[in-house]
């Protein structure tokens, strides 16, 4: 039996019945466990299912008694005994044991991702249409964990069991993990946000290499240049671009102003998005030898790596791509990377405690 096809055995054993989960939701008061980004898409998913929750609540006593989202945030002694509450958190911080020392013992673990993209994707109808391609990755995956993970991530966007990603969650992303123990060499870093990766990279590398820091939102590119200055990084390269297939001008649509989970580039204009310059690695590199390749560019990776074929052709760097933002890049990914350059060996890789950061890493032979 093909991977795909027990796939959908399984998920049609385990599918959560969401549209009467979420018709039971309407009848409860609902309290949001967690004040962070996870917590208010939460709230804003449920509304866009036309589903309200009542308050917030946080164990930090400075947001007790603040407004997140035209909610009050309760603490946990002041959680109604009959609410229903939506934990918006890890697991790692074991919220669940004390909501029921607390006596409340009416909770849920959600996805906030999941949430926020439910309905945007027939997940089901998607995986049988890519059967092929699916089965083609799976078969291609260089070692068991992959294919555990690969499963996993497959199954949660599916069914939403969230015990699913705990189980593969590995904190350690891009490098200092199982597949990639030490990042060396010149660093490219695509999707360079305020400079987090940078960060971690300089702590093992002590400044030894070029690293280019890619990066298309100008908010952030200013702070991560004011990083730059500041900390005298001279090896360190911030360019404000957006990274594409070729050279051009798109438009960057900010978070800030669309609602969107991040911002991203996109082909088309309306009155909130602003231009952006956008290039071709291959352009932007213009032949430097490069050792590591990390993306992390909301959705544009699948061109991005069009644009690095001969980069990644002629030195075969370490590729570390985020492969979760669009359901088909799961498959499109790994695929694309094999069609550049055959003499990889593909891994998959988990690294958040909801649905975001899945990575497909490649390593030559």
């Amino acid at each position: 039996m093909s991977f795909v096809k027990a796939l959908l055995e399984d998920i049609e054993q385990k599918v959560w019945d969401i549209e009467g989960f979420l018709d039971k939701l309407r009848e409860e008061e609902i309290v949001v466990w967690g004040t962070g980004l996870a917590g208010v898409m939460i709230c804003e998913a449920l509304e866009h299912l036309d589903i309200s929750i009542s308050f917030f609540a946080d164990n930090n006593r400075e947001k007790v008694g603040s407004v997140l989202c035209n909610r009050t945030v309760l603490g946990m002694e002041s959680i109604p005994k009959r609410a229903f509450i939506i934990i918006a958190a890890n697991v790692k911080y074991e919220i669940h044991k004390q909501l029921k020392i607390a006596f409340l013992d009416r909770y849920i673990y959600i996805d906030p991702l999941w949430l926020y993209c439910y309905k945007k994707n027939n997940v089901f109808s998607m995986l049988k249409e890519n059967a092929d391609a699916i089965d083609s990755v799976y078969n291609m995956l260089s070692c068991e964990i992959s294919k555990n993970v690969y499963r996993k991530v497959l199954l949660h966007r599916a069914i939403h069991d969230i015990r699913l990603i705990w189980e593969i969650y590995d904190e350690h992303q891009y490098f200092g993990n199982d597949i990639v123990k030490e990042a060396y060499g010149n660093f490219v870093d695509c999707g360079a946000f305020q400079g987090d990766t940078l960060i971690s990279f300089l702590k093992q590398s002590k400044g030894k290499y070029n690293y280019f820091a890619l990066e298309a939102d100008k908010e952030n590119y200013d702070i991560l240049k004011k990083i730059c200055i500041e900390k005298e990084l001279v090896s360190v390269v911030p360019i404000n671009i957006g990274v594409w297939d070729k050279k051009g001008q798109l438009y960057f649509q900010s978070s800030k102003t669309t609602g969107e989970v991040s911002g991203k580039i996109v082909e088309s204009s309306n009155e909130e998005r602003v231009i952006v310059n956008v290039d071709s690695l291959d352009s932007i590199l213009q032949g430097e030898k490069i050792d590591f390749i990390k993306m992390d560019i909301e959705g544009a990776e699948i061109k991005a790596l069009q644009g690095a074929r001969n980069c990644i052709k002629e030195n075969v760097p370490i590729l570390a791509i985020s492969a979760y933002h669009e359901l088909e890049h799961l498959w499109e990914v790994p695929l694309l990377i094999k069609e550049i350059n055959k003499d990889y060996d593909i891994y998959f890789r988990h690294h958040m405690w909801n649905m975001a950061d899945t990575v497909c890493y490649a390593l030559s032979k």
